[in-house]
């Protein structure tokens, strides 16, 4: 009796160790990635500055721009996941913790460090033969060479970070930084390196997207060449006729694609001052020059989608009665980074790009570059090296904005850097392009332009004006015609009133002197 209790006993504490072997065996599981999927990850620090974040949106629009997907977290968001990204990009990092490092030097994935104060840890981890020298609050002198022809130079300032030095498979520039100096970006089999992170600086930016792009191509020698996009930008209806055609017919005499970047017109689109201004865009398009619409400027904090439209569908309307077709739409880059943003222009096949002076409008919360699953045909901003707008980044789609309030001579010398840069041009009839707006569609195929499934000649036609023009002018016209005239006159009265107070107060000063000092003068003689 004694030995089956013992019996029972040992079976009871062995159930309790090992469990039911007749239930289903409990599963630990990893924590669910909240993270969405994307080819790249770029990490930041968990408290970033305006700075840090500044940098962290330029980085997402370079690697949009270079048609990859983007996840932006901070280090303890990414800490559980770095496996689940192909490469990862670690900007500024100061003060991470050693489960950080080596949990990124385990991950065994592409990793690119820049600046920061992690990179030591972070090679001595991985055992990479690779020396550093720790600088601090010091300003660098930067040199980097998109060819040997095109060298540029600048200074930046660096608060604390380190210089390599090793056998690298690849460098490319220089920083000196207090006597030393280094590549100033270094490459060990998968591994990049920069000390550097302000990508506001041109040079900078422009190297970045030179570097990160060959870093992340899988094949042997230099990425694909992109062509650049030559853009009239922000041209009105009542710009400059004269530099317009003169510029047009440079572009069209030398063969240059171009495209012009028209203002949205939202009233009196039939005006005399309207069907002249789309009489040169038609000659424009005739000679092989396309057309885009300009995102209209005070679009900020409008929420209204729907109302946004009504409005881009009045300025479309205001160029297609004319036979002026815009093919895309330009905007500011923030636009990538609101949701009411994107909703607006899914509406557009080609987005241009343009950079915009402000604060960061990243928005960390959203953690993925949303623009990217839109499937946009998207044309980055040139990044400008000097005056004549030197634009050395060919690794993507580039457009080059031609400011037309500058004389035609300084144009001139700007297209003719264009030609000289090395980077191919593209027409934009050359793509497929499409716009829907409200009551209508717009789209090319071939070079041929379709609206509303019709399809619409572009030669150009001389417009026949009516001379006698009826402008609806109503009362309030006329009061205002008024006011100006009697503004006008009023000016005129305060002019000869100012000059005859002027006069009379000179000739009582005289006559009150000879009255009293010179009569004083005469007794005193006497």
């Amino acid at each position: 009796m004694m030995y089956k209790k013992l019996c029972l006993l040992c079976c009871i504490i062995l159930f309790a160790a090992i469990g039911n072997p007749f239930t289903e065996p409990r599963v630990v599981r990893g924590e669910e990635n909240p993270l969405k999927p994307a080819e790249m990850l770029i990490i930041y620090n968990n408290n970033p500055t305006k700075e840090e974040l500044s940098g962290v949106q330029s980085i997402v629009e370079v690697l949009t721009y270079l048609q990859h997907s983007v996840v932006f977290a901070s280090v303890d968001e990414c800490l559980p996941v770095l496996n689940n990204y192909d490469s990862i990009i670690c900007y500024n990092l100061t003060g991470v913790t050693n489960s950080f490092i080596n949990a990124l030097a385990d991950s065994d994935k592409a990793v690119f460090v820049a600046g920061g104060d992690m990179v030591k840890a972070y090679v001595d981890k991985k055992g990479y033969p690779i020396t550093s020298t720790e600088f601090r609050d010091v300003t660098a002198s930067v040199t980097y060479e998109f060819s040997e022809k095109r060298k540029f130079n600048t200074l930046t300032n660096l608060d604390r970070g380190y210089l390599l030095k090793g056998n690298f498979r690849y460098t490319a520039g220089m920083i000196s930084v207090a006597g030393e100096s280094s590549g100033l970006y270094s490459v060990y089999g998968s591994f990049l390196y920069t000390p550097v992170t302000d990508f506001n600086d041109s040079l900078l930016l422009a190297s970045f997207t030179d570097e990160v792009a060959q870093w992340l191509w899988p094949y042997n020698g230099k990425p694909h060449t992109y062509a650049q996009y030559i853009v009239l930008n922000e041209v009105y209806p009542y710009t400059n006729a004269n530099t317009l055609m003169k510029v047009i017919e440079y572009l069209t005499d030398n063969k240059l694609p171009f495209i012009i970047s028209v203002m949205p017109v939202y009233q009196n689109g039939q005006y005399p001052a309207m069907e002249r201004f789309c009489e040169i865009l038609r000659y424009a398009q005739a000679g092989g020059g396309a057309v885009i619409m300009h995102a209209p400027i005070t679009l900020r904090e409008d929420k209204n989608v729907d109302l946004i439209w009504q409005y881009l569908t009045t300025a479309t309307e205001a160029y297609t009665n004319y036979g002026v077709y815009p093919l895309g739409i330009q905007v500011p880059e923030r636009f990538m980074f609101t949701e009411t943003s994107r909703e607006i222009i899914r509406r557009y096949s080609t987005i241009f790009w343009y950079k915009e002076e402000g604060e960061a409008s990243v928005d960390l919360s959203e953690h993925f570059n949303s623009i990217y699953s839109d499937g946009h045909n998207m044309i980055g901003s040139s990044i400008y090296l000097d005056d004549l707008l030197s634009n050395q980044i060919m690794v993507h789609s580039t457009a080059t904005y031609i400011d037309m309030n500058e004389s035609f001579d300084m144009i001139k010398e700007q297209l003719e850097e264009k030609k000289t840069s090395g980077i191919p041009f593209k027409n934009l009839w050359e793509i497929d392009n499409s716009v829907y707006a409200n009551n209508l569609y717009l789209h090319t195929s071939g070079g041929q332009v379709y609206f509303n499934n019709e399809k619409k000649s572009l030669d150009y036609i001389p417009f026949a004006y009516d001379k006698n023009f009826d402008y609806n002018k109503g009362l309030f016209h006329w009061i205002a015609m008024d006011l100006a005239g009697l503004n006008e006159i009023l000016v005129v009265v305060v002019i000869i009133s100012s000059v005859l107070f002027t006069f009379f107060i000179i000739r009582a000063r005289q006559f009150n002197r000879k009255k009293f000092l010179y009569t004083k003068e005469r007794e005193q003689k006497k």
